[in-house]
């Protein structure tokens, strides 16, 4: 049968038994789902629906092949796109700042905190119960408010959680100054960004009449002013040889503890991957001489932006928790992080469907269509989340001849607006509702999406990013409708 009669046929199964995309994305997550928990498709899907899905994984290979290679590209960041991180990352500054800081353990005694609690041994083990939990919970709940301002950004500090550190000492010094007067404060916030009564030893601080504790609106409106004031007003105390006590940056000694932090969670569950995550990094794919031997593929048109070079192997293992097994392959030269697994099991193989590639933003494009692409930022220029995405961007439309789209899905809404000068001087065009960017001298379309379902995002940047021409807001259901539309819409 031609090509193009197999795609209508297709085509035409689609449209008659499923009525569009709608229906096609939420089949596609039920076979996630199935798959994943090991039961037969059968038991859930006729044959007639086996057959369409079939199908349409052959579309996509025949419409690929048909236009000579991968034409849409999806690149996304991780935290709070695909997993929540935001407290395991909170739990991690904490323990960074009790290493810079080690004065920071009586401010946690006068508040009634264990500072022992924030051990990053005890919080990987899985079977570890922390008795203490309840008298920091309100400080991880508050850090993790504040996870869209001190988690993210554009350079590699911002990423990897620098800022994070110096919130952590803010926060502890103003519920000191505080005195308990906020303690077991009800309301929708006050009970949960202030001590329990019975959790802190109210009058311990040194309270000022009319002083209270900084919102989170507050902190998040003023951070940057709060954080240059923190990182000069608190210095690391480094002691000599001859018992003179040295004041220095704190910022070079939070980047190192934060590195050997992150460095020590490879062996942790770092990641709590959304369901999302399934639907996003996998591929059903089934042959229709056998209804049962269906399998789960990596997706090879993916690139997840990582935060920093030392997040790789916390990121593979994290990956290998969702239930399958895959071979790793490394581009980096000197990894930072040298526990960088090369395999999730002992078999590996070259042509597996279930790769996954360690890569930097100069050979991802060489790297596409290999398999699950996890790209890296350069540490020693100090390559941004922009100029990857730039660089990614621009080696992909030298290297291909096709109409292409790319879409970049980033939950910092910085590195979407640092993204705007390279997409060139013309205003984005609307199609099919969304505000896309066609590079000049160039058939591809950039597409730049802030996910509203991820949790690092503040409701002031999704207003910020409806309203900027050059953004597009994206909700869970648009992502998956965007990653299965990608066939009907080819052909």
């Amino acid at each position: 049968m031609a090509v193009s009669n197999r795609i209508a046929m297709a085509i035409a199964m689609l449209t008659s038994v499923h009525h569009g995309n709608a229906a096609f994305m939420t089949s596609t997550r039920s076979m996630h789902r199935l798959a994943h928990s090991n039961s037969s498709p059968t038991q859930t899907f006729d044959a007639p629906r086996l057959c369409i899905m079939t199908q349409l994984s052959k579309v996509t290979t025949l419409l690929r092949s048909k236009l000579g290679g991968i034409d849409d590209v999806f690149l996304l960041s991780i935290d709070g796109t695909l997993a929540s991180t935001s407290r395991s990352r909170s739990f991690m500054a904490v323990c960074v700042a009790l290493k810079v800081w080690p004065t920071l353990t009586s401010n946690m005694e006068a508040l009634g905190i264990n500072h022992e609690a924030f051990s990053l041994e005890n919080e990987m083990d899985v079977g570890y119960k922390n008795d203490d939990e309840e008298s920091y919970e309100w400080l991880l709940q508050k850090l993790s408010a504040l996870s869209s301002i001190t988690q993210q950004g554009n350079d590699p500090d911002a990423m990897l959680g620098c800022d994070e550190v110096f919130m952590v000492r803010i926060l502890l010094e103003e519920e000191l100054l505080d005195g308990g007067r906020s303690n077991g404060r009800g309301g929708k916030y006050g009970g949960k960004f202030h001590p329990s009564t019975s959790s802190s030893a109210d009058g311990q601080g040194k309270s000022v009449v009319g002083s209270r504790p900084l919102t989170v609106g507050e902190l998040y409106a003023n951070w940057s002013e709060l954080r240059d004031v923190t990182r000069m007003k608190y210095p690391f105390i480094e002691v000599d040889s001859n018992g003179k006590a040295k004041q220095l940056d704190p910022l070079p000694y939070i980047r190192q503890y934060m590195k050997e932090t992150v460095s020590k969670t490879h062996q942790g569950e770092r990641h709590g991957w959304q369901s999302l995550a399934l639907d996003v990094l996998f591929d059903y794919q089934s042959d229709l001489k056998d209804v049962n031997g269906g399998r789960m593929n990596l997706r090879k048109n993916t690139m997840l932006l990582l935060g920093h070079d030392v997040q790789t192997s916390s990121t593979i293992n994290s990956l290998s928790l969702l239930g399958y097994e895959f071979d790793v392959e490394t581009d980096l030269i000197n990894p930072a992080d040298d526990g960088l697994p090369t395999s999730t099991h002992e078999n590996s193989n070259d042509n597996s469907d279930m790769k996954v590639v360690v890569t930097t933003s100069s050979k991802a494009q060489g790297r596409l269509g290999q398999g699950l692409l996890l790209v890296v930022p350069d540490a020693q220029t100090g390559e941004t989340h922009s100029n990857m995405i730039e660089r990614i961007v621009f080696g992909y439309c030298e290297g291909s001849h096709v109409a292409k789209n790319i879409c970049v899905i980033h939950s910092s809404l910085e590195v979407l607006k640092k993204c705007k000068p390279f997409l060139g001087e013309d205003a984005p065009i609307l199609s099919q509702g969304l505000r896309k960017c066609i590079l000049p001298s160039s058939n591809t379309a950039v597409t730049l999406f802030l996910p509203e379902w991820a949790e690092n995002v503040h409701i002031s940047q999704k207003n910020d990013g409806e309203m900027d021409p050059w953004l597009n807001l994206l909700s869970e259901e648009q992502l998956l409708e965007l990653i299965s539309a990608r066939i009907t819409m080819a052909a």
